[in-house]
């Protein structure tokens, strides 16, 4: 094969493959989301109560989608790391899905696999300006998120409001139980 039909039907596949992730919004960011049901997962709220982080004193604001895009120009980052007994054994090959609740509805930000370690690494999120964080105030310097990490032999495992700060990886641990025994 000559290179100049090997470099034209390169920029063929590329093309044909950029229109079929336009057509795809599964994946796509900020997609609109229909939650699967909690029933039979576990859900695992901020520490202390269901509504708030203890070391933080902020509550969630409802808001609109277009106007957390408009606030939150930076990123921060998230690792899930999903293991079962006493952090020893990974798992690998669970579907974790990161989502924000809006006014206008659920939407995606994030999903994927974790590897053979247990890991799904390099997940960028919107985070708020870096000043926030710097400068103690009424303004809340993080953004929050819910965590759901599920594999088809445990229970599924839904993490409500973790904070993602702007310029650092966040590291969410996820601990599994088996969906049989509930050990």
């Amino acid at each position: 094969m000559r290179t100049e039909n090997f470099h034209s039907r390169v920029e063929k596949y590329k093309a044909e493959l950029t229109q079929m992730a336009a057509r795809s919004t599964s994946s796509r960011v900020g997609t609109r989301i229909t939650l699967p049901s909690d029933r039979d997962a576990v859900v695992n709220p901020p520490e202390a109560t269901p509504d708030r982080d203890p070391l933080q004193t902020f509550n969630p604001v409802p808001d609109t989608f277009e106007s957390f895009g408009k606030r939150n120009t930076n990123a921060g980052w998230l690792r899930v790391q999903a293991f079962t007994g006493p952090q020893t054994i990974p798992v690998p090959n669970a579907d974790v899905l990161v989502t924000r609740d809006f006014i206008d509805g659920a939407r995606r930000f994030a999903s994927g696999k974790t590897d053979q370690s247990g890991v799904l690494d390099g997940i960028t999120l919107p985070a708020p300006d870096n000043v926030l964080a710097q400068e103690p105030g009424s303004v809340q310097p993080f953004e929050l998120y819910d965590i759901r990490v599920s594999h088809p032999d445990y229970r599924t495992e839904i993490y409500r409001q973790v904070p993602v700060f702007p310029g650092i990886k966040s590291i969410q641990p996820v601990r599994f139980q088996s969906s049989q025994n509930g050990s």
